[in-house]
């Protein structure tokens, strides 16, 4: 009888299948190697590196310019990772440009303003007089009674002293007062109302001399005062402040 051998190949090729499976799964395991590592840190560590805040260069501009000129908080406080960095609006500066820094992480809350331009740095909280220089470096100039108003009010909320609640008025209804008080306090703060109401108004300026004189109400503490700013052409303020009412039953942290 003869006898018909059917070959399924040899050993070598018996085992290809195998080889041909490992070699999948290795595969599949660096695709799943690189997938981690393309989420994971630069050093594999699998924490995501933080990226640089939009504004970095910035902060360190400005906080460089206050440690120049000695102000070793401030600078600290600028290049904080809680603070905050907003441009306030301010039409009549041309080539500076003024910041209000925000940092509430603390017990304390701290809100700065510093003014940059041309390579240098002005903390202008608690320090009017920097106000001046600013105006002065920009070439700001004052033409009408818009941008006097703009000025004055910019003016009175960025050299306010520091900690010290200060926000300007353009009604009594804006005076934040204490909620739910009772009592004298209560009675003291309709007086207020009554007699303020028709006499607060909004920002304004009129032509005086060859500049402008505003009128800027704002609550400075627990004062309601009255502030009338002489503004010149180029931008130089003179401010004459009146203390209204000394004593409003008013909040008075920031």
């Amino acid at each position: 009888m003869t006898h018909t051998t059917v070959s399924c190949g040899s050993s070598a090729d018996r085992r290809r299948p195998g080889r041909l499976f490992a070699g999948l799964a290795l595969a599949l395991a660096v695709l799943v190697l690189a997938g981690c590592a393309s989420s994971s840190g630069a050093d594999g560590s699998g924490t995501p590196r933080p990226s640089a805040r939009p504004d970095e260069r910035l902060r360190q501009t400005i906080s460089q310019g206050l440690l120049a000129e000695g102000r070793q908080e401030e600078a600290r406080i600028v290049a904080l990772g809680g603070s905050r960095l907003t441009r306030v609006e301010a039409p009549f500066l041309r080539t500076w440009a003024i910041y209000r820094v925000d940092y509430r992480q603390s017990p304390h809350p701290v809100q700065l303003h510093v003014a940059t331009g041309g390579g240098r740095v002005e903390l202008l909280t608690g320090v009017p007089e920097a106000f001046g220089r600013v105006t002065a470096a920009d070439g700001t100039a004052v033409g009408d009674a818009a941008t006097a108003v703009a000025l004055a009010r910019a003016y009175v909320e960025t050299t306010r002293p520091g900690g010290v609640l200060t926000y300007v008025v353009g009604r009594v209804e804006d005076i934040e007062f204490r909620p739910g008080i009772t009592g004298a306090a209560a009675e003291r703060r309709d007086e207020i109302l009554a007699e303020y109401r028709p006499r607060i108004k909004q920002p304004a300026a009129e032509a005086s001399g060859r500049g402008f004189t505003a009128t800027v109400y704002a609550v400075k503490d627990k004062a309601l005062q009255r502030h009338d700013i002489g503004v010149t052409a180029k931008g130089a303020v003179d401010d004459r402040v009146k203390t209204l009412v000394p004593d409003l039953p008013v909040p008075y942290t920031l």
